[in-house]
This record gives C-alpha cells, sequence and structure tokens, in this order.
C-alpha cells in the first residue's frame, strides 16, 4: 500500500518535472508518462518511476533481509530511505544508507535529518557496526554535522578492453559471492557489497531490455590471483561494461590486465570501475586508465 506514495517521492524530484524516451538511444522529452514502456520510465529514474517495478524491487529488497523505511506528514509520504546490510572483509556487519529520497515539496524541513536518525537507531538493533552512505557533493556538510566521517576516496575510472593477458580462467558461478564476501572490494566500490550484489542479481525484471545483454558473475583466475567480478552492461553506452571485484590479494594492474581482457572476451570496448585514490596513483603509470570524477564514502561508528 506504501508502493504509490513512494513512487510520488522519487519522480518528484524528475530533472526539469520532465519524462524522456530514448529511441535509439538518444533522449527525447516524452508527452505524457502513459507513452513510455516499464523499460523508458525505469531508465528516467530507476526502479521507482512505475508502481509495478517498485512492488518487485521492494520486495527483493525485503526477502533480501534489507530494510526501506518510508517517512509520513499528514497521512502523506514524504520520504524514503533504503539500507543495505552485509558483512565486509574486515568482519564488520555494515549497514548502508543506498537511497534517501525527500519529496521534492518537503525537502529543507529537518525530515531528512529525522530519516537519518531512525537509520541509525535500526542499524543499531540489527547490530550494524558501522552506517555508511555516498553522498552528493551537496550534502557532505549534512552527514558531517550528523556525525559522519570520511572514510574511502575513490575515483571513477574508464578504460580500452584488450587481450593484455593470454592465459586466464573464468568460472560462472552466481553465488560464489556468498562463499567469498569477507574479500576485500579492490575494484567498484560506489556502494557496499551488499546493495552492489542486491541490484545487480535480486532486482532484475522480466523485460527483454534486462536480459538482452548477460551479466557474468564468476571468479577470474590468473596466475594463482582470484577474483570475484561481476561484469553489467552500462545502461546507456553498450559497448561499455560496469566492473566489481573482490579479491583477497591487493589491487595491482594484473587486477586490471585480466578484468580488461575478460571484459574483451565478453565483447565490451570499454571497461568503468572504480578503485581507490591511492591505488589510483600508484597504477596510473603503469594501466591506460583515465580519471572520470572522484567519489567518496563517509561512515560513522555505531
Amino acid at each position: 500500500k506504501d508502493v504509490p506514495g513512494i513512487v510520488e517521492v522519487h519522480c518528484s524530484d524528475l530533472e526539469d518535472n520532465c519524462w524522456y524516451s530514448f529511441p535509439g538511444g538518444k533522449r527525447v522529452e516524452a508527452k505524457e508518462p502513459s507513452d513510455l514502456s516499464l523499460y523508458e520510465r525505469w531508465l528516467n529514474g530507476g526502479s521507482w518511476m512505475s508502481e509495478q517495478l517498485c512492488s518487485i524491487y521492494l520486495n527483493n529488497l525485503l526477502l533480501a533481509g534489507h530494510l526501506p523505511l518510508i517517512a509520513e506528514l499528514d497521512n502523506k509520504i514524504v520520504a524514503e530511505m533504503e539500507i543495505f546490510f552485509g558483512w565486509e572483509h574486515d568482519g564488520y556487519l555494515y549497514a548502508h544508507i543506498g537511497v534517501l529520497q525527500v519529496h521534492k515539496e518537503y525537502q529543507r524541513m529537518g525530515i531528512g535529518t529525522k530519516v537519518i536518525k531512525e537509520a541509525i537507531n535500526f542499524s543499531k538493533k540489527r547490530g550494524a557496526s558501522y552506517l555508511t552512505v555516498r553522498p552528493r557533493d551537496m550534502l557532505k556538510g549534512f552527514y558531517k554535522q550528523l556525525g559522519f566521517n570520511e572514510w574511502l576516496k575513490t575515483i571513477v575510472i574508464k578504460a580500452e578492453a584488450r587481450p593484455f593477458v593470454s592465459k586466464l580462467t573464468w568460472q560462472e558461478n552466481v553465488t560464489i559471492f556468498d562463499k567469498k564476501r569477507f574479500w576485500p572490494f579492490v575494484l567498484g566500490q560506489e556502494q557496499s557489497s551488499a546493495q552492489i550484489w542486491q541490484i545487480f542479481h535480486r532486482n532484475q525484471f522480466a523485460l527483454p531490455e534486462f536480459t538482452s545483454e548477460p551479466i557474468h558473475t564468476g571468479i577470474l583466475n590468473n596466475e594463482g590471483k582470484e577474483t570475484v567480478a561481476i561484469f553489467f552492461p552500462h545502461v546507456y553506452f553498450g559497448d561499455m561494461a560496469n566492473v566489481y571485484a573482490w579479491s583477497n590479494d591487493s589491487l595491482d594492474e594484473e587486477h586490471l590486465w585480466a578484468v580488461l581482457t575478460l571484459a574483451y572476451q565478453f565483447g565490451y570496448d570499454r571497461v568503468r570501475t572504480l578503485t581507490m585514490e591511492d591505488k589510483f596513483h600508484e597504477l596510473k603509470g603503469k594501466c591506460p586508465i583515465e580519471e572520470i570524477e572522484r567519489q567518496e564514502i563517509f561512515r560513522l561508528e555505531l
């Protein structure tokens, strides 16, 4: 029963209050939202742009043990938050704020602050040691006021996929992450491990657009170095793979060579991923990587 209100909250923040269709990969303003397919609605802002998709998405979220929260004012839903719970390589249970959206007409009224305080309480009850978030630049000061500190500095990078490595093995396995969940996140850490896994393996919909390009998940072995990885086609650039990887070995150029080689074998021309800021500077002179943008993850000890 909360789904229509949650969809309204997210749709209130559409860019210029406009809906877009994407004929031939081009963005064109749509006359009416009803003219759009479910996939086109998803492209306008994700699973929250349609009641059908949002219902499936939230059901999968709950089944996986994660937590959506809503805020109401005068019996109207005015905000929605999603907390993802998962163990990271340091052995601690993390709660991660993957989504926080306040209705556009109710922003700057203290609602976001109240929702985050509730998130802190719920996370403590679940036994989490830390609460993390990847804030937009304009909200970094807001989270610092609530006690969050800068934790990880990352750089989004891109590189050409090429057959750099002659000998490597790949085994598809969609359950491998559960077995290697304590491995360090070495590439692609823009959200928590739990949220990445939820997004790319438990939230896919029975739509042709979501099944036309396969998601490759498994374990990569390059001369004894094992890496659990996800290769996911970029939403707007079909020749580019988003890559997320976990490994017990510290990230080095051999990891990148192997990832770029495998992406090439999967038919991609380019790779997009993230690396820690210090690793980027260490690898820049050794690998053909290019900086796209910088991000930060904040953390609050509970």
